[in-house]
């Protein structure tokens, strides 16, 4: 029996180094995104201490494969990253990172793109855009799900809430609904996600319910309205949180597209989203963090040196306050970058 424990344990160490292995990091301002080739899925976490590089997820990250993406074609549902219909492979073209999902008659991109929000300075969400193109001979339909396996809020009696009202069980949005966005929190940090965006269709469902009541359907479970997020006798308390984009018919080498911006808890919601600018503070922390010795050549570290000098040129020459965070932040470029060079 020991034998057995023992061998289901190394499995398992195994299979979490292959998904080390695989995963690809992306960082900008206080937001970093990891991308697994191997699984398909996708990590959000964020920097709630600059100067000690503390990152806290945003959402489950044990098993990313909780969370997910799926498409329903011609009334067959495809988990993307599980499904063998589809390769995988991650891209970062034009500072946007995306898994991209290939099958003969389909391209799924799940795109990134980081972005700004509440007025912040630095990078403190993404834009998830889902773009899928029919590479095939004829029109095909296409719905779109995004299943996301939320935590922060499961240890309190109202587990989400939206602009509108409190979610302390199963509730089913529609586009009838006037909610524009959800919160999962917790005492040290909040998830926010999008239900409306400008450049979005809204989705025709959002339901929040059990995680496993989500996980275990192909493609819709029925909603229960003031149900639990129980699932006896294992699943206890377990929310999470389900976009549904009806089917579509997408016509020979068309594309649809959509989106949901996921990020940092923001009293006023989504209603400023702003995208980084080159060289502004939140893309030089991004550069600096989590690089090694050997990553980055002396030609780009002098660079980023002349661009930490201009930013700081910028903030005296406009005779405005530097906030808390951008201090702290370009304290801790300066500090990687001394820390690099005096170990050489």
């Amino acid at each position: 029996m020991k034998k057995n424990i023992i061998f289901i344990n190394l499995m398992l160490l195994m299979l979490q180094s292959l998904a080390v292995l695989g995963a690809a990091e992306f960082s900008e301002g206080r937001v970093k995104l990891v991308l697994n080739e191997n699984t398909g899925r996708f990590s959000l976490y964020y920097l709630t201490d600059i100067k000690k590089e503390r990152y806290q997820s945003f959402f489950v990250d044990k098993d990313p494969r909780t969370s997910f993406v799926s498409i329903l074609v011609d009334d067959k549902s495809y988990r993307l990253g599980d499904s063998t219909a589809f390769r995988i492979k991650v891209q970062n073209e034009g500072s946007k990172p995306a898994i991209v999902f290939e099958s003969a008659a389909l391209e799924v991109v799940q795109e990134f793109e980081f972005i700004r929000t509440g007025g912040s300075t630095l990078a403190n969400g993404v834009k998830m855009t889902i773009r899928v193109t029919n590479r095939g001979e004829k029109s095909i339909p296409v719905g779109i799900r995004f299943v996301l396996d939320t935590a922060l809020g499961e240890n309190r009696p109202n587990h989400f809430y939206t602009d509108k009202q409190q979610v302390s069980s199963e509730l089913a949005l529609t586009s009838k609904d006037s909610d524009s966005f959800w919160v999962s929190k917790n005492d040290t940090l909040g998830l926010m996600g999008s239900i409306v965006t400008a450049e979005s269709a809204r989705p025709d469902l959002v339901h929040f319910a059990n995680w496993k009541r989500l996980n275990d359907a192909s493609w819709k479970v029925s909603p229960s309205n003031g149900r639990n997020f129980n699932l006896l006798p294992y699943s206890i308390g377990d929310s999470a949180v389900a976009y549904y984009y009806d089917p579509v018919a997408i016509p020979r080498g068309g594309v649809r597209s959509v989106s949901v911006l996921l990020g940092l808890v923001s009293e006023n919601g989504f209603e400023t989203v702003g995208k980084s600018v080159e060289g502004d503070i939140s893309q030089l922390l991004g550069t600096a963090t989590g690089t090694g010795t050997d990553e980055l050549s002396l030609r780009t570290d002098l660079i980023m040196v002349g661009d930490v000098i201009n930013k700081i040129d910028a903030i005296l020459t406009s005779r405005q306050g530097v906030s808390d965070e951008d201090l702290a932040a370009l304290e801790s470029i300066l500090a990687k970058l001394k820390e690099k060079h005096v170990s050489r």
